[in-house]
């Protein structure tokens, strides 16, 4: 899922993601909220239970520095990044968690918390390479995933369950499958079902046009999206176009959003920008219902100052939402452990950094001395949350075809403009 990010910003300033607007006179080139349901956040489950604000609890840990001296306990990583549709920010907060463990939660029982990177760029092979990496190093007891939408299938085929696998989001098909792996917030089909439910059970819509970037990430997610939506009931056009098109009317016009009861974009950057103008142009006032992929400086550059006030789902609290106490706290930290604001606003700083911190709490819950990869798949699979800016359940294994997904619930919000959300929903699951 190079392209499907399932993180917004919110109600902040939103200096860096959204200082354009702060400063811009200019409206949003985008589709009116006409349709928007003016309900708050009392569809479906509002709760979250208990947010994680205080990490040290969390993990059971002494504040405090690890001790550098002693030997380090190893998480390796793998993440696509370096090349077109990479997402290095994932890397990025992966670093900033281990960083926070080590300078403010003790490390593991002491010992400090080192990550060792993988990076796959744009080849199935190159997964290959990172699982025989990971899965050959004696000092890795267990391996991280940020973003692996391409090379999913050779890696997931090497590791073989020698070692767990946590990721936030399964967004290559074969990690839903893969053995001893656990997706915390799910994988693409089981999050996007949700729009399914939102399509129905909020909007009351029939009738959906999808529109996508042809790029794998963007292909494989619009298919979940088109899924989600038939399940629910609704009858689905798709239209997709090639990633360097600018002027996307024709594909606009051709995938029925003039008439459509709702529209659901796939897409990133100039992409979205395409979108938004299209669909202005063709005087679409009908809800339009996005991953948060579109909610970047770029895309708010591209508008004349402000992002799309389209509606936005997401698989995870709104990250900086100033009402979300675990937001705030995830904020807080990651900037003290030298995150910056703007990569800790896209999608996939904080699903690592989630998934750097519940490694933690597991190796603290077992000690350093008795951290190895058979431990922790067993405490993987006990692991019930709660989860750091996650939905109210976590349940693996809920789904017989995809046991690693840990997740099937989104939230959706409505972008107001000039940095402000609302909350349109609680936790949605998929109809059915």
């Amino acid at each position: 899922m190079p392209n499907v990010r399932f993180l917004l910003r919110s109600a902040l300033p939103l200096s860096l993601v959204l200082g354009l607007a702060a400063c811009s006179s200019t409206p949003a080139t985008s589709v009116d909220t006409a349709g928007v349901p003016a309900a708050g956040a009392s569809i479906g489950n509002p709760s979250a239970g208990p947010a994680v604000t205080d990490y040290a609890a969390y993990l059971g840990a002494t504040a405090g520095a690890a001790d550098q001296s002693r030997s380090p306990v190893t998480i390796g990583w793998v993440n696509v990044e370096g090349g077109p549709g990479g997402t290095p920010e994932a890397t990025l907060g992966a670093q900033a968690a281990v960083r926070y463990v080590n300078e403010k939660l003790g490390g593991i029982g002491g010992h400090p918390l080192k990550l060792l990177v993988c990076t796959v760029v744009s080849a199935e092979e190159e997964g290959q390479k990172c699982g025989q990496q990971l899965a050959n190093d004696s000092s890795v007891a267990a391996i991280g995933v940020g973003n692996l939408y391409v090379g999913d299938r050779s890696f997931t085929s090497v590791v073989a369950g020698q070692k767990p696998v946590l990721v936030g989001v399964a967004t290559g098909p074969a990690l839903s499958t893969a053995k001893d792996t656990f997706a915390l917030f799910g994988d693409l089909p089981h999050i996007f079902g949700a729009w399914g439910t939102y399509a129905k059970e909020v909007l009351a819509a029939r009738t959906a046009a999808v529109i996508h970037t042809n790029t794998p990430g963007d292909n494989v997610a619009s298919a979940a999206v088109v899924k989600a939506l038939q399940t629910a009931g609704l009858t689905v056009k798709t239209v997709g176009f090639d990633a360097q098109s600018t002027d996307l009317l024709g594909p606009v016009t051709a995938s029925g959003a003039a008439t459509a009861d709702i529209v659901v974009p796939v897409s990133v950057g100039t992409g979205c920008v395409g979108i938004a103008k299209a669909l202005q142009s063709l005087g679409v006032r009908k809800p339009v219902v996005s991953t948060p992929i579109c909610l970047t400086p770029d895309v708010a550059q591209g508008l004349g100052g402000d992002l799309p006030t389209w509606t936005y789902g997401i698989a995870q609290t709104l990250p900086t939402d100033p009402t979300a106490a675990d937001s705030k706290a995830f904020l807080a930290a990651s900037a003290e452990a030298g995150l910056r604001a703007g990569d800790a606003s896209k999608v996939f700083a904080p699903l690592a950094w989630t998934t750097i911190l519940t490694y933690a709490k597991v190796f603290d819950g077992l000690g350093p001395d008795k951290i190895n990869a058979a431990s922790v798949t067993a405490a993987l699979q006990a692991f019930h949350g709660p989860v750091i800016m996650g939905a109210p359940e976590v349940t693996c294994g809920k789904y017989p075809a995809a046991p690693a997904v840990c997740n099937d619930q989104s939230r959706f919000y409505q972008y107001q403009g000039k940095g402000q959300f609302k909350a349109l929903t609680g936790w949605l699951r998929p109809v059915g």
